[in-house]
């Protein structure tokens, strides 16, 4: 008698991932259980006669898919965190499968027709807003998978969603490896002769970590940024920008060896060519057919008209950059790898402050407790560690979220230091789904993930204010996930939000890391606990508007060569590139500048034709944000507001609602200038 490979499978247990446990050869066999289990109750809902039933279809189907999704995000997340050799194998394996599974779930006529039925009841609208909400979004979701095509447009339809997932993870990968690919070592500290006490540590800590001596900088954002603002070395400098703004490309020094260029073309074409099937003219009109924005020509006028309002700003602040760098000497006009360092300069001139010095005010344990005071204030939440839940890494820790009653409510994992084989940047991810369903309950709990330098031997974890934002920003995100009251998965949370929209709580957090009120609970000097001096909380506020225009403008040119890239069909990406630059850009740009080869958002990320929602949801945040200040931005009572009408109720019902019952009217622009310094 064989033993089923599946009876001790760790991942097939209920409750948290048993990380301990969990390896890469049980990932496969987990994942066609969950799938084998699900198509059985696809068949049974397809064999049902009479009329369909709200739990038979739409609960029966959410248990089932529940179960998949925790299997299928522990894969996925080990498989960023711990990105081996054998994990990325098992993953695409995996991806490959669960494709294919919501490919044909997508174009399953039988379960269409169910849901069509349910939508039909004459007791629809006495259902929860959040079963509603459900059956209308699955409903979307069915057609733009191809479920209405004839033959053999549907079988197309779904060999290119097959393919594009293929080509995003082997884009992903390409980034990382080019990412690690390229490093140099320093063998002594005068060759990086400019760099902070703890961006050598860093570097040190790198080399380290590779079984160097010395110091060592891959492409990695915190080691790239050490060199880039930092080292007086200006050859230095220029190898690594050259290094960086060719990841993944033909040219640079490793070109050709992890080149993306192929892969982006051919997920444009493929894309554009599944829009058509479903009858929509480009990429772009068929995913803002699920948007708050409604038309690419109304994207554009937004993007267009924030440029107008930025670009004369922009350009005398890179004159001023100019002229300052000028004035110690330096070659002009500036090119790329200079802007960064001479910006640094000029920014501790004028305001006194630099991130270097900022430092020691924002150690990352206080840093947190900020943050969790801001989550007691505002939700009534509290987060306590428990030591006992099972992680990947020694690093990690677990958080289980007690409410106001000491109920617990939720549960987060943190997993904050960069290392080797980690997917760069930060993100927020789900690790379950609040569930009520008969007699299933199960708590939210999120994954939030950075990748900020880990303490030294004699030194804890130093952040960057710009870490910091980014530390809130994620939070949002999370507390979006933790706070939701919506019973089923599919429309909680974040799921199902309109990508133009599911930003603004994570850029509304953001708020709290520049608040002069907010500081003042964390901003405490590591050694002697003194606050950030007054002059410096005054100079960081004077920070947020440094070179804003300049900013807004780079936000504002990714935006428009992504839409332009999924709205208009065979145009040569790099082309696109450089004609949004010119129209609108006004800092140095190397000619082999390839940055779309890593441009991990639109590629391996689902910001496709959604890169502007940064910027449409950060107009919402801002917004959001000057409420808070008129309430108070530790009332309780305002706090309950934004949980009850835009946190708590998911995808149940259109972003649009759920800002007017915030909000009472539609919101301002000026807020979002204000936060760049551009002129209103």
């Amino acid at each position: 008698m064989t033993t089923d490979p599946t009876d001790s499978n760790p991942l097939l247990d209920a409750g948290l991932p048993r990380f301990d446990a969990i390896g890469p050869e049980h990932a496969l066999p987990a994942l066609e259980q969950r799938l084998q289990d699900y198509r059985e109750l696809l068949e049974r809902i397809a064999a049902r006669s009479g009329s369909p039933d709200y739990a038979e279809v739409v609960e029966a189907e959410t248990l089932a898919d529940d179960a998949v999704s925790r299997t299928w995000s522990t894969i996925s997340h080990l498989h960023s965190v711990c990105n081996t050799s054998h994990w990325r194998e098992v993953y695409q394996a995996c991806l490959e499968l669960l494709t294919r599974f919501h490919t044909e779930r997508g174009q399953n006529t039988a379960l269409f027709n169910a849901y069509q039925r349910l939508a039909e009841r004459p007791d629809l609208g006495e259902q929860s807003a959040a079963m509603q909400a459900t059956i209308r979004h699955e409903l979307f979701d069915f057609r733009h998978s191809g479920v209405d095509l004839p033959e053999p447009e549907r079988t197309r339809f779904a060999d290119i969603s097959l393919r594009l997932s293929a080509l995003g993870n082997r884009f992903g990968n390409q980034v990382l490896d080019a990412t690690e690919a390229y490093s140099e070592t320093f063998a002594s500290a005068s060759e990086l002769a400019g760099l902070p006490e703890g961006e050598l540590e860093l570097l040190a800590a790198m080399a380290s970590q590779a079984g160097k001596s010395g110091w060592m900088a891959n492409l990695s954002y915190p080691a790239y940024r050490a060199i880039i603002t930092y080292a007086d070395d200006r050859a230095l400098r220029e190898r690594f920008h050259r290094a960086y703004v060719t990841r993944a490309s033909d040219v640079g020094p490793d070109g050709g060896r992890f080149d993306n260029s192929p892969l982006i073309g051919e997920m444009l074409d493929l894309r554009h060519e599944q829009a058509r099937l479903l009858g929509y003219s480009s990429h772009a009109r068929m995913r803002l057919a699920k948007r708050m924005a409604d038309s690419p020509e109304s994207i554009e006028h937004f993007l267009l008209d924030l440029a107008g309002r930025a670009r004369a700003q922009a350009g005398q602040q890179l004159d001023e950059l100019n002229r300052f760098a000028a004035g110690l000497g330096a070659e002009t006009p500036l090119a790329p790898w200079d802007i960064a360092y001479y910006s640094e300069k000029l920014r501790e001139q004028t305001l006194g402050i630099n991130e270097e010095k900022l430092k020691p005010w924002f150690e990352l344990g206080r840093v947190f407790d900020g943050l969790f005071l801001v989550a007691r204030d505002l939700f009534g939440l509290d987060f306590l560690p428990d030591d006992t839940v099972e992680t990947w890494h020694p690093d990690v820790r677990y958080f289980r979220v007690v409410d106001a009653a000491g109920e617990p409510v939720a549960g987060m994992f943190l997993d904050l230091y960069a290392r080797a084989r980690k997917s760069g940047g930060a993100w927020m991810d789900v690790c379950r789904s609040r569930l009520v369903v008969g007699n299933e309950r199960q708590q939210p709990v999120a994954y939030l993930t950075c990748n900020f330098a880990a303490p030294a031997a004699d030194q804890p974890s130093l952040l960057t204010h710009d870490d910091v934002v980014t530390l809130f920003h994620e939070f949002g995100h999370c507390l979006h996930h933790l706070l939701t009251r919506i019973d089923l998965p599919g429309v909680g949370g974040i799921s199902g939000v309109e990508w133009d929209a599911v930003e603004l709580p994570s850029q509304l957090l953001e708020g709290w890391a520049w608040a002069e009120r907010s500081l003042d609970r964390y901003a405490r000097h590591v050694e002697t606990g003194e606050p950030l001096p007054r002059q410096w909380l005054s100079a960081l506020k004077a920070d947020r508007n440094f070179q804003g225009a300049l900013a807004l403008l780079r936000q504002i040119e990714f935006a428009l060569i992504d839409l332009r890239l999924h709205e208009q069909d065979s145009l040569a990406p790099l082309a696109v590139m450089r004609q949004v630059h010119e129209e609108i850009g006004v800092t140095p740009v190397l000619d082999d500048n390839r940055f779309l080869m890593s441009f991990s958002h639109l590629f391996d990320g689902g910001y496709a034709a959604g890169y502007y929602s940064y910027l449409w949801a950060e107009q919402l945040a801002r917004d959001a944000f000057d409420w808070f200040t008129e309430q108070g931005l530790f009332s309780r009572k305002a706090g309950q507001h934004l949980a009850r009408e835009i946190l708590a109720v998911g995808s149940s019902r259109p972003m649009a609602e759920s800002w007017q019952a915030f909000r009472g009217r539609q919101a301002r622009l000026e807020p979002l200038l204000d936060a760049y310094g551009v002129a209103a």
